[in-house]
């Protein structure tokens, strides 16, 4: 029995590797390619793995896809609500998650370029269609940033304005810097001053 249980053990941790393997080909694939003009045997190829290893993994392309931003998912929101949960002032808050945001798909750099692909500040792209728990990930996090600008409306420190609306704007400030990061464009600004347009932005006006 325990010869079997340790057998099966082994089984499940080849078959984990295997699956983030060819998660890691598909972020690749899909950030150069996008979702539709992506195969699976490219995928396969890239990870070498056998198409039909691949299917022996994951059902067919799109639970690849689903199953891909379900893994980043699990490592985004749970960092964001560190970051938030943090007793700084609300303002300091906010320069935090920006820098946390970016250094997230700065270590997940293909993945970045797929969010970049179908634009960050509106759920999931559509293709495949809709996943449940991948939209509910991104309303998430867009709800934690509206409940980051209430509580620094509160506290004085940040705009006025509808929350929600301020935190598309905040992803959207996020996501155009993220792209230049990502890229390496000559034009990239120094984070510092990233900060000073994001202050600029978003701080309650003086007085």
């Amino acid at each position: 029995m325990a010869q079997r249980n340790l057998r099966d053990q082994r089984r499940e941790l080849r078959r984990e590797l295997g699956r983030d393997q060819v998660l890691d080909a598909a972020e690749q694939i899909f950030a150069r390619k996008g979702f539709h003009d992506s195969s699976l045997r490219e995928i396969a190829e890239l990870a070498e793995f056998s198409v039909g290893s691949v299917y022996g993994l994951f059902p067919g392309k799109d639970d690849i896809y689903r199953a891909m931003f379900r893994r980043r998912g699990a490592e985004f929101l749970p960092g964001m609500r560190a970051v938030l949960a943090s007793s700084a002032p609300p303002r300091r808050r906010l320069l935090d998650l920006a820098d946390w945001q970016v250094d997230f798909f700065l270590r997940h750099p293909h993945f970045g370029r797929l969010v970049l692909r179908g634009g960050s500040v509106a759920p999931p792209l559509a293709e495949p269609p809709g996943d449940a728990e991948m939209v509910e990930n991104f309303r998430e996090a867009q709800r934690m940033q509206a409940e980051l600008f209430r509580l620094g409306q509160q506290a004085g420190e940040l705009r006025p304005g509808p929350p929600q609306v301020l935190a598309r704007m905040f992803s959207g400030l996020v996501s155009a810097y993220q792209t230049a990061e990502l890229e390496g464009t000559p034009e990239q600004m120094p984070r510092a001053e990233f900060h000073a347009v994001l202050e600029a932005a978003f701080l309650a006006p003086a007085g």
